[in-house]
C-alpha cells in the first residue's frame, strides 16, 4: 500500500475489464518460492483446508483464521473484525483511512469508502494503478464476494519487501454508485489474515445487526 491508496481517486474510472477476464472464486497467493508463472498449475491441485469450529474463513474457503478477534471500524469506512492486539495506524501522507497494524507494523488492515465510484470502476482503476508499479509482480484479479457482498479482488506481491497486497473493492448495496475498499498487506507467514475479510460489514448492515 505504501500511502498509495488515495491515488485511486485521481485515476480515470473505467468499467472492469482486466479483473473479469481472469475470473476465479478466490485469491491465489504466491509464497517465497513461487512466481506468477507457476502459481496457476500449483493451485489446480490445491485442497481447501477444513474450517475448525469457531474459526473464520474467507469466502473462497482457501484461508482460515483461528485466533481471537476484535471489532474495528466506523461509520465512514465500514466495519470488520481483526486479530486481537492490533493498534490504530495511519500511513504517512494519507488521511481518512481506517487502519490497524500489528506490533511489527508490517501486517496492516485498511478500510476506506469511495463516493461516486461503483465497485467495478474502483477495481479497474486500482488494477491500472497496481499494474503501473515497478515493485509489484504477479498481479491477479477475480470476481468474488465478501461476506455476501458483490466484490472485485486484486492481489499482488511486493518484490522489494516480500509482502503481499490483497485489495477488495466492495459494492455498497444501499448506494450502488459508491463502494468500500478493504485491503490487507501481509507477510508470507500471515496469509491466513485473508480470512478476516469474511467479517466485513457495511455501515447499514452493522447497525442493523447491533439493533437486533
Amino acid at each position: 500500500m505504501k500511502s498509495e491508496i488515495l491515488i485511486l481517486l485521481s485515476l480515470s474510472a473505467m468499467i472492469l475489464t482486466g479483473c473479469a477476464s481472469g475470473q476465479n472464486d478466490g485469491v491465489s497467493i504466491l509464497n517465497q518460492n513461487q512466481n506468477a508463472d507457476n502459481v496457476q498449475a500449483e493451485t489446480q491441485d490445491y485442497t481447501k483446508p477444513e474450517v475448525p469450529e469457531g474459526a473464520i474463513a474467507d469466502d473462497s474457503g482457501n484461508f482460515v483464521y483461528q485466533g481471537k478477534l476484535m471489532p474495528v471500524g466506523d461509520d465512514e469506512n465500514g466495519y470488520m473484525q481483526i486479530p486481537l492486539g492490533y493498534s490504530p495506524f495511519q500511513e504517512e501522507g494519507s488521511e481518512g483511512l481506517t487502519q490497524f497494524a500489528d506490533a511489527t507494523g508490517v501486517n496492516i488492515f485498511t478500510l476506506d469508502y469511495y463516493e461516486n465510484m461503483p465497485y467495478e470502476a474502483a477495481a479497474e482503476s486500482m488494477r491500472y494503478y497496481m499494474a503501473s508499479q515497478e515493485n509489484i509482480e504477479g498481479l491477479q484479479g477475480s470476481v468474488t464476494t465478501v461476506n455476501g457482498y458483490s466484490a472485485r479482488q486484486l492481489y499482488c506481491h511486493f518484490t522489494d519487501e516480500n509482502l503481499f497486497w490483497i485489495v477488495w473493492l466492495i459494492e455498497d448495496p444501499d448506494n450502488p454508485d459508491n463502494s468500500y475498499h478493504l485491503s490487507l498487506q501481509c507477510d508470507p507467514e500471515h496469509q491466513n489474515l485473508i480470512a478476516c475479510s469474511s467479517t466485513f460489514q457495511t455501515v447499514n448492515d452493522y447497525h442493523e445487526e447491533q439493533n437486533t
